[in-house]
């Protein structure tokens, strides 16, 4: 099944929010969407595809302050979350939301995301656990298309500073599991520019 994505940058801190979707089925699934998803949810429509799930990266509150308007827009999708990064989603200290006074909380249902092959209906991918810019960070990986949250980025790497973090395991993490990956693998970051594995295992100073 081919799959096609596009990227769109959302919230105060322009996160990217993916929608990932195949036209012969006109399905859909939405990865990290933060507050102010008016074109993620007006590309959706226009394209006339239906959403399956929702896909966190991690429990940052840039990446999961868009789920009330999407689900007022297309219902209560299901909501998948590592459970390391569970309890982020209801508690405003924990996602950050608390420092820029938003007290941001989810307080509804979530799907457990595990290390492995993972197949939501017709989209079959990979789940990369990669801790250390949180304890339950995750990457995605659709054929040679990588959507690596906070965890890694066009030359540089999360944070690890944050409670949870661990810059090591982070560090090893990217090491060990993303660079693992091809070299022609697309990477869309959490944030800024796509890059892709060649580039970041050549260029990036902190894998060096």
């Amino acid at each position: 099944m081919k799959i096609e994505y596009s990227l769109f940058a959302t919230g105060l801190l322009e996160s990217n929010c993916c929608v990932v979707y195949n036209r012969e089925i006109n399905k859909c699934l939405i990865i990290d969407p933060s507050q102010g998803c008016s074109e993620v949810i007006g590309f959706i429509k226009k394209e006339s595809l239906t959403p399956v799930a929702i896909l966190l990266t991690h429990g940052h509150f840039d990446h999961i302050t868009g789920i009330p308007e999407i689900h007022s827009e297309f219902g209560d999708l299901t909501v998948y979350i590592h459970p390391g990064d569970a309890p982020m989603l209801q508690n405003s200290d924990l996602n950050g939301s608390v420092m820029l006074g938003m007290n941001f909380s989810y307080k509804g249902q979530v799907n457990e995301l595990k290390a492995g092959p993972m197949k939501l209906e017709e989209f079959e991918f990979s789940v990369i656990h990669l801790p250390g810019h949180t304890p339950g960070g995750c990457a995605f990986v659709f054929d040679k298309v990588c959507f690596s949250g906070d965890v890694l980025f066009a030359g540089s790497v999360g944070r690890s500073d944050f409670p949870g973090g661990d810059g090591e395991e982070l560090i090893r993490g990217i090491k060990t599991r993303l660079m693992a990956l091809p070299d022609d693998t697309v990477v869309c970051p959490g944030h800024g520019g796509r890059t892709t594995i060649a580039r970041e295992r050549k260029l990036n100073p902190f894998l060096l």
